[in-house]
Formats: C-alpha cells, sequence, structure tokens
C-alpha cells in the first residue's frame, strides 16, 4: 500500500470542507474512506488533527484526568469534570468524539478509584451520563457490572439519583443495553429503594424512569424486543408497591403524576387492570381529576392510565359507571388548547367505547360528540388527534347506529372527507371505517380479490 505526507492528507480535508461545505466531521470521514478505497496506507496520519482545535478541551481534560489518575493527585479532578461535561452538553458531535477518545474508559477508571470520595465519584457519574445522553452504544459489560455494585453498595440520595440517571440514558434506544440491565435483577434493586420506610420523592421519581425505560420498544435496529416481557414481569411485583406509593405520597403531584405513567406501562395484562382497580387505583385516578381540575400534566398522566386500564372489559365498565366519563369530556374542552390532553382524552374515549354499546351511550349523553368532532376542527393537521378522533368515531358508532346521526349533526362528514383529501394515505383506512360506521357513502378499495390463484382444499 502506498503512503501520503500530513500535509497531504490535511489539504484533502481542506478542500472538502472548502469546497463541498462539509462539515469537519464529515470530510474527515470521506476522506478516510476515499483513502482505503484507492489503497493508501494512513496509519502514519493522525486523521483526526482537523478536530483538534475544535474539540481540544475535550482532549485536554481527557489528559488532566489520566494524568490525575496515574499520579493519584485528585485535588483538579472536579473542576476538569465540570469542564468536559460543559463540552459534552454542547452537541452529540463532541460526545462521540469524545467517545472515540477512550472518554468512557476513562471515566469507568476514575469511577473506580474513587469511589469513596463523594464528590468526585457524584461529579464523574454526572459527567458519564453526559457522555452518554443519546450516545448509548459506549456501555459495555464492565460499565453494567459497575452500576450494579454502585446500587448495591451506594444508598446515599444523591448518588442514587446520578446512577439511576446514567442507567436510564444508557437504556433509551437501545435493546441489547435494556436486556442485559434487566438481567442483572436489577428490578429487585429499583423495589428495595421502593418500599424503604424513609424513601424520598425524588428516589421515587428516578427509580420510576428507570423501569419506564426498561420497557421502551424505541430501538429501530431490532425488530422483536423485549417490552412485554420486561413489562410483565416487574408489574408482578411492583403493582402493589406503586398503588401504595399512591395513596403514601397523594399530596405531592409530582410523584403521584409518575407513579400514573409508570402504572400505565405496566398494566399490559387483562389481570394486572383489575390488580390495581382493586387496589383503589380507580377511585385514585377520579379523585386526581376531580381536586386538580386545571393541572394539564396531572390529567394527562391520569387519561393515560384510564386507557390502560380499559384493557379490561370488566375495569372499562366500572371506569364509565363510576363517572368518569363526564370528567374525560370536560377536561378535553376546558384544556382543548393542549394537544397531549385532546389526544390522551379521544384515546380514552376510544378505549372506553370499544364494544360497549353501554359505555358508548354515556358518552353521547356527556356531548362526546360536538367535542371530537371540534379537537378535529382544532387540530387539522394534527395526524395523532385525528387517528384518535376515527377511532372514537368508529366505537361509538358501530353500535349506536341512532345515535351516531349526532356526529352527522355536528359536520362529521365535512371534516372526516377535508381530512381524507389532507392526509391521504397516513389516515385512509381510519377516516374511511370512520365514514363507513357512520353509515356515509365511502369508496373502500380491495386489497385481494384472488384473481389468477388457484384456490383448493385438499390435504396434502
Amino acid at each position: 500500500m502506498s503512503k501520503i505526507t500530513q500535509e497531504a492528507y490535511d489539504e484533502e480535508i481542506k478542500e472538502l470542507i472548502e469546497g463541498l461545505g462539509l462539515t469537519e466531521e464529515e470530510a474527515v470521514e470521506d476522506a478516510i474512506k476515499c483513502f482505503e478505497m484507492k489503497g493508501i496506507d494512513l496509519s502514519n496520519i493522525i486523521t483526526d488533527l482537523v478536530l483538534e482545535d475544535k474539540y481540544k478541551q475535550i482532549v485536554k481534560c481527557l489528559e488532566q484526568l489520566t494524568r490525575a489518575m496515574n499520579d493519584k493527585s485528585y485535588e483538579c479532578v472536579p473542576e476538569t469534570l465540570q469542564e468536559l461535561r460543559t463540552e459534552l452538553d454542547k452537541d452529540i458531535r463532541y460526545r462521540v468524539f469524545a467517545g472515540k477518545r477512550k472518554c468512557y474508559n476513562i471515566l469507568i477508571d476514575l469511577l473506580k478509584d474513587c469511589e469513596k470520595n463523594h464528590a468526585i465519584f457524584k461529579s464523574a457519574l454526572e459527567t458519564i451520563t453526559s457522555l452518554m445522553s443519546g450516545y448509548p452504544d459506549l456501555l459495555d459489560d464492565d460499565g453494567i457490572a459497575l452500576q450494579t455494585e454502585i446500587l448495591e453498595r451506594h444508598h446515599d440520595a444523591a448518588t442514587l439519583q446520578c446512577l439511576l440517571h446514567w442507567i436510564r440514558e444508557c437504556c433509551i434506544k437501545h435493546e441489547l443495553n435494556r436486556q442485559k440491565i434487566f438481567d442483572t435483577n436489577i428490578f429487585e434493586k429499583l423495589k428495595k429503594i421502593l418500599v424503604r420506610e424513609n424513601v424520598g420523592a425524588h428516589e421515587i421519581k428516578d427509580a420510576c424512569s428507570v423501569i419506564r425505560a426498561l420497557i421502551l420498544d424505541d430501538d429501530i435496529r431490532h425488530e422483536y424486543g423485549k417490552a412485554h416481557e420486561h413489562a410483565t414481569i416487574m408489574a408482578k411485583g411492583a403493582l402493589d408497591v406503586l398503588t401504595e406509593l399512591l395513596t403514601r405520597f397523594k399530596k405531592d403531584t409530582k410523584v403521584i403524576g409518575d407513579l400514573m405513567i409508570t402504572l400505565a406501562s405496566l398494566i399490559v395484562r387483562n389481570e394486572f387492570c383489575q390488580e390495581v382497580e382493586d387496589a383503589g387505583g380507580l377511585k385514585f385516578i377520579l379523585d386526581i381529576m376531580t381536586d386538580y381540575p386545571d393541572s394539564e400534566k396531572l390529567n394527562w398522566q391520569a387519561l393515560k392510565l384510564l386507557k390502560a386500564l380499559a384493557g379490561n372489559d370488566t375495569v372499562k365498565s366500572h371506569i364509565v359507571t363510576s363517572g368518569c366519563a363526564p370528567l374525560i369530556v370536560s377536561v378535553i374542552s376546558r384544556m382543548k388548547r393542549s394537544e397531549n390532553i385532546v389526544t390522551a382524552g379521544l384515546g380514552c374515549i376510544s378505549a372506553l367505547s370499544l364494544r360497549s354499546t353501554s359505555n358508548s351511550g354515556v358518552f353521547y349523553d356527556c356531548g362526546a360528540a360536538q367535542v371530537i368532532v371540534d379537537a378535529m376542527k382544532a387540530y387539522p393537521n394534527n395526524v395523532n388527534v385525528l387517528k384518535q378522533a376515527s377511532w372514537a368515531i368508529r366505537n361509538m358508532s358501530v353500535r349506536n347506529r341512532s345515535e351516531s346521526k349526532e356526529f352527522l349533526a355536528y359536520g362529521v362528514e365535512e371534516v372526516l372527507r377535508d381530512a381524507l383529501r389532507l392526509h391521504g394515505l397516513k389516515l385512509e383506512d381510519n377516516l374511511k371505517a370512520a365514514l363507513r360506521d357512520l353509515g356515509l357513502k365511502v369508496d373502500l378499495k380491495e386489497r385481494w380479490t384472488g384473481k389468477n390463484v388457484g384456490v383448493s382444499n385438499e390435504r396434502y
């Protein structure tokens, strides 16, 4: 393989930046690929020298941390970590550069060396969290083992908070990290935090955030994840703990909000819905929506939990007979400027009216038809709102044909057809199904006609 000089390489980088308008990172990546394709050996070249100036503070901080660990002299480490964290928080490109410069390994070593130095230990946890925000691929088995050790050995609130923030970042958009972390039996350790007599609000919120992160399904690199499996395992061991905490912290609105959305994410099976209702969960939601009518966040969280509970037909019936329907319609009407509230509220109506003539009738009596149509008129460009509204219209109409005329009186046909013209294929199936179930004329596409296909019932 032939070689080039550092000057020739640098000149190529400069031309890519100035001539093609590439960023420094793009230019380096492009140049390396081009030279390798030409069979040029770059082993004698500092390929990212052009980046040094932009990221020189990161390089300086990492050198200082390495020197401090070699010399066992940690006086300046807290200040260095703060400077490094400031750089890492600027942009994902800074974090990627730091990762390539072994920042992760340096911080892991620092955490091991300074476990008994509370100030440095806490700061190092905060810094590795900054490094891995949006960049969870750095986590390795050594890091997971360290997380487990810290969780078992450290019980002070400040350290736990930093650790749980780090673990959560490692789980976001990374299925393999989630599975490996879950397999360390982390749930039992989180549960021990939640059942402490002196557990504080921050510890509950942070533990709940990790529980929710462990049941995400947001890694497009993996077609099949274990979100449902993780949720089932944790629900079996945590529903009683979480519902007990609801009562215990009922005056702390931030805590109960976190508890409600955590419960909503865990009740993925029929029996879990019943368990939460039996523990007083439904009454609690009613109290929240009644006592905090002006809290957008709390009402959104309550609506999310209500929809999850509606997965059980018995509980679904109890939700409506207990008086939730008028509360749901009211909160959508009152907070119609909140996209989150409108979407969650329409989702609730859809779930509660599914396969239930009586529940649908109650929603008609509460004025839901007008509220649904008004929501579609208010959010003509919002696909989520229109989709949830379409489902609600379908579920309320399909078994209540005579009452469904109320939708027509509020001009739903024009709204549905306008949405169909505007959004086309994105919402076609949902909107046409709503038109059909309202008894309106609609052109449905025949997906498969069976032409030119031999169908036989012979058995082989």
